[in-house]
C-alpha cells in the first residue's frame, strides 16, 4: 500500500490565504472559529458544501 498524498495548496491561492491557514494550524484555533479548512486548503465558505452537517 501506498501512502496517501498530501494535500497541496492550489496554485492560485493568495498570499492572505496562506498566511492565515499557517496562522490558524499553529496556533490550533478551534474548528468552530476557524475562516480556512486545514482539509481542503481553502477558505471555509467556498468549500462548506463539501461538510457534511
Amino acid at each position: 500500500m501506498t501512502a496517501p498524498a498530501p494535500a497541496r495548496i492550489p496554485a492560485d491561492a493568495s498570499d492572505d490565504l496562506v498566511l492565515r491557514l499557517y496562522q490558524e494550524t499553529s496556533r490550533q484555533v478551534p474548528a468552530e472559529e476557524r475562516v480556512t479548512c486545514p482539509i481542503h486548503l481553502n477558505w471555509r465558505d467556498r468549500c462548506a458544501h463539501l461538510h457534511v452537517r
